[in-house]
């Protein structure tokens, strides 16, 4: 029995789409399953790479604390939470405005760290080739004196009014939250800075859900 040249292009083609799906959804699961729990010599070095940024920074004067879902593990854990590849510092850029770029480059070099900044986010990214897909992020806040509020930086929220209720993306909260002296609190066996009264900056940058644990996929 001969069979068609259509018929056979059309059972190839099945196959391939077959196959390409199946790889497809064999990948996505996969990359769920890995980021659900990072491996513990991976949070090790994590919180060993924040530690030698906290130190950098206490060297060269930067006020600086625990944010974000960083706050969340020290609050929950005492430690980053199990699927973060990442740590977040936020800081203040009235300090860092009196800190040569250049400079904050070459501090971090010196400990065999590299700084990034995306001046869109404003946010500066230190990773250390030791630790392939561990990073630190440093989340930049400036004072708005027209509401006597924190709020973030970064060329994209320059033009954006000073108006802390209807545009989230500022990320506003009062200042005597980061009032120094800052409590210090034990974060994946190292002891680092955090904001004052608790929970209580969270409730200004996770305003919809800050009393829920939001878990991602799989996990």
């Amino acid at each position: 029995m001969r069979i068609s040249l259509f018929r056979s292009v059309v059972v190839l083609v099945t196959i391939a789409l077959i196959i390409t799906s199946w790889l497809i959804v064999n990948k996505f699961t996969r990359t769920f399953t890995q980021t659900c729990h990072h491996s513990k010599s991976f949070q090790q070095g994590l919180h060993n790479l924040a530690n030698r940024v906290h130190t950098v920074l206490n060297a060269i004067g930067l006020t600086h604390f625990l944010c974000y879902g960083s706050l969340w593990g020290q609050l929950r854990l005492s430690k980053s939470l199990p699927w973060e590849s990442d740590i977040e510092f936020c800081l203040l850029n009235e300090e860092i405005l009196t800190k040569d770029e250049v400079y904050l480059e070459r501090n971090f070099r010196s400990k065999n760290m590299q700084l990034v900044y995306d001046s869109t986010e404003g946010i500066y990214t230190i990773t250390d080739v030791a630790l392939p897909g561990g990073k630190v992020q440093l989340v930049v806040f400036e004072k708005d004196r027209v509401i006597n509020m924190l709020r973030r930086v970064g060329w994209k929220r320059r033009v954006l009014p000073p108006d802390c209720e209807s545009l989230p993306s500022l990320n506003c909260f009062p200042p005597r939250l980061v009032t120094p002296p800052l409590p210090l609190k034990e974060f994946g066996g190292y002891i680092f800075p955090v904001p004052r009264e608790g929970i209580e900056i969270q409730k200004y940058h996770y305003p919809t859900n800050w009393w829920k644990e939001i878990l991602p996929k799989n996990c």
